[in-house]
């Protein structure tokens, strides 16, 4: 009997439906010669270092370095459920650990049955999917036979080829002991510079917590907010002119009206929309008497130009002189077709819900989850793929009309024989675009962020069988002399085609700039100059990040890395990967590294604008150049590509080992031998972690602080989170005034609340 294991519940059910003959079980499959079961992302972790040896537990400079390698010792994942969460993600977490816990026990129990002969490795085709296979054989001292299976599409004839061309599992081991070398450094570098720099720093506010990922997200922020700070104002100047059109002058006036009718005539679907495009162009050619007014800019020649800016007034007035009279206007004239966009991956849809609704990105993780998981509404939700398969293109209209009766809409114009850009079994990764399944929704079940994503979701499927929108994009040309030319453009949307579904007829970063020009044919028109001015405009900085545009850009740090070599491995990395670009972390993970620099109080918000924390300048001052950019990333991933080629794991955890060392060697002399963080002197409420004490407050790395209080002693404090109501004497009113009561630790955990005032 053979075992199979896939990475998730969702490829488990692929399988069992292509090669048929299953009967579900709770957390299997079985048929007559397979037990098909699956994992739920990592079930392993890596152990605490004070799991390893309690000694740990106080941090102390002298038992640094942390010996971090091979040899380091797993456990099966478990989450914290602290008493600090609210109900909804406590229970979240209480479920994922019971499936964890179920789906480990099985895949222990069919691992060590006799009667299963041979394993198959169905995790996902990449690295991190086969770890997370690889490190359940290897924990469970498994020596059975095991072949590899490669799943890139979860429809069934790929899958039932991909059972076909199975392999021997020791040919791809390399690939996942990449990945697991990945995890030791990064614990390595975690556990290691934390303490490192948070003892060398010696800060009252707590503990610095360092990451690979998390520091140069940090850094992002950090250096965006500093770069606002900084920004000295400066300004440039445009030189406007103002030219008056004889329309009549264009002697291919007539010809031009008969190719725009022919294109017209090409490019519209729609009879309807057609009808109307061509009545308005009828209209512009009956008033070939009008003389039209424009605004044209003058190019600036090279040799005046700063920084791409003109920054001398006086030159542009001296030209402003040289450009007059009558003059020969150019105008050429192209139709644009703007497709619809691709369906979403996790990243574009926790991005368009940030802009839309301020949902952040975690919350749409979630909540995609819960639709995935709860209400079997769409497909895998972690997709870091926007494309889908040409099997997905058969299965559409039925999938759209299920669709259609969960909206209540019914929409005009779908063309079910359109195969969309999106259609592309080449670009098919291991997961696919994340669109709507085939199952029968009641949207009075969803809650409103439930239902609002659902229904983006179906809508970036429906728009693939829409039509293009359509524009006219017009070019004005006048030519001075050689060096001194104006040029003026317009467009004029001709059919919003798909944007008219989505109602998105003016998209905030596709404003649409209309002006008469497009009212002009292409050819030749005389005109005349008859005015102009100079405009003061002054630079502006960057925006300042919100999470949709962090979360953009940790898809392509690389353009901020200034090392040539490590910008191209960093890119390098995400070859072939469309929507990444040099990133930094993955789409299931990314929302996490942002909820904990909140968490850690690096970072707040402003308004919607994510701005670093005293706090979170600080941690950044106080880290290591080495630890805080994305060379690191860079550095690890040309080691990995050698551990896929045969490489020791050692060579980079040595790596990291070294540069730790090198790190600690040029900031050693700052720090006093023997100095160490404060005592655990408490449990925290909020996460069950380590309490410790500062000058000022008693902190937990999870964000819990409670400001010291001269009647509260630290014995009365660890009764309050306890969660014992506790007496106290001598309390001070914000107005100075003493009073008595009784109080306990507020639900949210940021300071106590009075439950009875005594008397004095």
């Amino acid at each position: 009997m053979d075992l199979i294991i896939a990475e998730k519940k969702g490829v488990a059910e692929a399988i069992a439906e292509a090669l048929g003959g299953f009967e579900k079980s709770a957390g299997y499959f079985e048929s007559e010669g397979s037990i098909l079961t699956w994992a739920s992302g990592h079930l392993l972790e890596l152990k605490e270092p004070q799991e390893i040896d309690e000694k740990f537990k106080t941090w102390k400079i002298l038992d640094l370095p942390i010996k971090i390698d091979e040899t380091w010792k797993r456990r099966p994942k478990f989450y914290n459920v602290g008493s600090g969460l609210s109900k909804e993600e406590k229970e979240r977490l209480e479920n994922s650990q019971k499936v964890i816990d179920r789906q480990l026990g099985l895949i222990e129990r069919f691992l060590k049955n006799k009667e299963i002969k041979k394993v198959i490795h169905a995790g996902d085709p990449d690295s991190e999917g086969q770890l997370l296979i690889d490190e359940l054989i290897e924990y469970f001292s498994c020596k059975k036979p095991v072949m590899r299976v490669l799943i890139n599409d979860n429809n069934a004839n790929k899958v039932r080829e991909a059972f076909k061309k199975m392999e021997p599992n020791e040919k791809y081991v390399p690939l996942g002991k990449a990945a697991y070398a990945r995890s030791l450094a990064d614990m390595y570098l975690g556990v290691n510079a934390s303490r490192f720099f948070t003892l060398k720093a010696n800060m009252n506010e707590g503990r610095i917590v360092v990451g690979r990922v998390k520091s140069p997200v940090l850094g992002l922020v950090v250096n965006r907010y500093l770069e606002i700070k900084n920004h000295v104002k400066s300004c440039y100047y445009i030189l406007e002119k103002s030219v008056e059109v004889v329309k009549k002058s264009n002697t291919q006036e007539k010809e031009e009206y008969i190719r725009a009718i022919e294109r017209y005539e090409k490019e519209f679907l729609d009879e309807s929309r057609k009808k109307v495009a061509l009545e308005n162009l009828a209209n512009e050619f009956t008033r070939l008497n009008e003389r039209v007014r424009l605004k044209l800019s003058l190019v600036p020649p090279k040799e005046i130009l700063s920084d791409g800016k003109v920054i001398d007034k006086v030159l542009l007035e001296e030209l402003d002189k040289e450009i007059n009279g009558v003059q020969r206007l150019i105008v050429s004239k192209e139709i644009v077709k703007k497709e619809p966009p691709l369906p979403f991956n996790l990243i574009e849809l926790q991005q368009y819900c940030n802009k839309k609704w301020s949902y952040e990105s975690d919350r749409v993780m979630r909540v995609t989850q819960d639709l995935r998981d709860k209400y079997k509404a769409i497909t895998y939700n972690r997709s870091d793929c926007q494309y889908l398969s040409l099997e997905h293109f058969k299965e559409a209209p039925e999938v759209i009309e299920r669709v259609f009766k969960n909206l209540d809409i019914k929409v005009e114009n779908m063309d079910y024989t359109k195969v969309s850009k999106c259609f592309n079994d080449e670009l098919v990764t291991a997961h696919h675009g994340i669109i709507p399944t085939n199952t029968t929704i009641d949207l009075k079940r969803l809650t409103e962020e439930e239902r609002n994503i659902y229904e983006i979701v179906c809508k970036y499927y429906i728009v693939q069988f829409l039509g293009a929108m359509i524009m006219e994009k017009t070019l004005g040309e006048v030519r001075v002399v050689e060096s001194l030319i104006l040029k003026g453009t317009s467009s004029k949307t001709l059919d919003y085609g798909y944007r008219e579904f989505l109602d998105e007829r003016d998209s905030e970063e596709e404003k649409e700039e209309s002006s008469s020009l497009s009212s002009l044919y292409s050819g030749e028109y005389e005109c005349e100059i008859i005015g102009g001015k100079i405009l003061e405009k002054e630079t502006e900085p960057k925006k300042q990040y919100n999470e949709a545009s962090l979360l953009k850009d940790m898809t392509s740090i690389s353009k901020y890395v200034k090392d040539i070599r490590l910008k191209e491995a960093l890119k390098d990395k995400d070859k072939g990967k469309k929507g990444e670009s040099g990133g930094i972390g993955t789409p299931a993970t990314r929302s996490t590294v942002i909820k904990d620099l909140f968490r850690d109080r690096y970072v707040e918000l402003k308004g919607k604008e994510i701005v670093p924390t005293e706090l979170g300048l600080k941690v950044y001052e106080y880290i290591a150049d080495e630890v805080k950019t994305a060379n690191v990333t860079a550095e690890w991933w040309l080691i990995q590509r050698e551990i896929e080629e045969g490489a020791s794991v050692s060579k980079l955890v040595r790596k990291v080992e070294k540069d730790f060392l090198d790190i600690m060697s040029k900031s050693y002399e700052k720090v006093e031998h023997g100095e160490r963080v404060k005592e655990t002197i408490g449990v925290c409420p909020k996460c069950q972690g380590d309490i410790t004490e500062s000058k000022k407050a008693y902190n937990c790395s999870c964000g819990f602080i409670f400001w010291k209080n001269e009647a509260i002693s630290l014995k009365r404090f660890q009764e309050l989170i306890k969660g014992k109501t506790i007496s106290v004497k001598g309390l001070k009113s914000k107005a100075g005034k003493s009073y008595n009561a009784k109080i306990k630790l507020k639900a949210n955990y940021e300071g106590f609340e009075i439950v009875e005032f005594l008397k004095l």
